[in-house]
C-alpha cells in the first residue's frame, strides 16, 4: 500500500469515482466542492473541480454514462449526521466536452434524511440508486426525468433505530451486480445483498464496513474500520470467503475504486479515508 496524498488539514474524504484516464473525483462531507487528483503524478495535488450551490457537503458519486457523473449534494448537519429537510439534490456533472464540466440539477429527494452512496444500474444509463442511511431505503432516481421512488426499504438496511447511538447510519455503500443489490450497513456492521425485484436479504459478512467496490473477478473490496480492507470472494458452493487485508497506512477508510487506464491501473485499488488520505493498493497479488 502506498500513500498517494494526505490533505494538510486531515479533511475527511467520503467517496470517489475514477475517470477513464484514472484521474480521481473525490467528495467530502465537509465541503460542497468536488475535487480531482491524478494518482499517477509524481507530486499529486488535490484540485477543485466544481462547487455545488445550496450545499455544504457531498457524499455519493457514480459514473452513469461515460465520463458523466451523478453526485449527491446536501446541507449536512455534522452533529446529527442528517441532511436539512429538502436539501438533498442529485447533480449531474458532464466532462465529455473536454473543457469545464457542465453541471445540471438532475433530481431532488426532499423526503431523504441522509442520501449516502450511489450506484449505477447496469442496462439502464438513466437510473441510479441512492442509499438513504436513516430511512433504511434505496431510492431509484431517474437522472434524465428527475423521477424518484423508493425501490427497496428493508429492516436489514435500517440503522438500529432513531434512539440508537449517533451517527445512526444504516445502508451506506451500495452496488448492483447480477440483478442483486449489494450494500453495507454501518451501524449493524453487515455486508448483505437483496434481489432488485424484491425478496429476502442475505447477510454475507460482518464488520465495521463503509463503502466498497467489485473487481473484475466479482470479489468485493470493502472499506473496513479502523484501518483495513475486507475482501469477499464468492465460492462455487454459494458462500463467500471473508479475508481481512490489514494495513498500517489506512486510517479510517471510507470508500474504494479501481483504476482504469491500462492493465496495471485496473489492478490498483484507490482508497479514501476520513483522515484525508488517498491510498493506492496493488491487488495484483490477491489471486482468486
Amino acid at each position: 500500500m502506498q500513500l498517494v496524498f494526505q490533505t494538510p488539514t486531515g479533511q475527511s474524504l467520503e467517496n470517489l469515482a475514477v475517470r477513464p484516464s484514472s484521474k480521481l473525483l473525490i467528495t467530502s462531507t465537509l465541503s460542497p466542492t468536488l475535487y480531482t487528483l491524478d494518482p499517477t503524478a509524481a507530486n499529486a495535488t488535490l484540485d477543485e473541480v466544481y462547487t455545488f450551490p445550496n450545499a455544504n457537503a457531498l457524499t455519493g458519486i457514480a459514473e452513469y454514462r461515460p465520463d458523466v457523473y451523478a453526485i449527491v449534494a446536501s446541507e449536512l448537519n455534522v452533529t446529527s449526521i442528517m441532511a436539512a429537510p429538502g436539501s438533498v439534490v442529485i447533480w449531474s456533472l458532464d466532462f465529455t466536452s473536454g473543457g469545464t464540466p457542465t453541471p445540471r440539477r438532475a433530481a431532488r429527494i426532499p423526503q431523504s434524511a441522509l442520501t449516502n452512496g450511489l450506484s449505477t444500474v447496469p442496462g439502464d444509463p438513466d437510473l441510479v440508486l441512492a442509499a438513504d442511511s436513516i430511512l433504511g431505503a434505496a431510492f431509484e432516481v431517474n437522472v434524465r426525468t428527475g423521477a424518484v421512488r423508493v425501490l427497496i426499504q428493508d429492516a436489514v438496511m435500517a440503522p438500529i433505530g432513531p434512539s440508537g447511538p449517533p451517527p445512526a447510519i444504516g445502508i451506506n455503500g451500495l452496488h448492483v451486480r447480477g440483478g442483486l443489490l449489494y450494500f453495507t450497513n454501518t451501524q449493524l456492521g453487515t455486508f448483505a445483498r437483496v434481489p432488485l425485484g424484491g425478496g429476502a436479504a442475505e447477510v454475507l459478512g460482518s464488520g465495521e464496513f463503509d463503502d466498497f467496490t467489485f473487481d473484475s473477478e466479482g470479489r468485493a473490496w470493502v472499506a473496513t474500520n479502523p484501518g483495513m480492507l475486507t475482501l469477499f470472494t464468492p465460492l462455487k458452493n454459494g458462500t463467500w470467503e471473508e479475508e481481512i487485508v490489514a494495513s498500517t497506512v489506512l486510517n479510517g477508510p471510507s470508500s474504494a475504486a479501481f483504476g482504469r487506464d491500462g492493465a496495471r491501473e485496473r489492478k490498483i485499488l484507490y482508497v479514501t479515508t476520513r483522515t484525508g488520505q488517498i491510498v493506492a493498493v496493488d491487488t495484483s497479488g490477491a489471486h482468486a
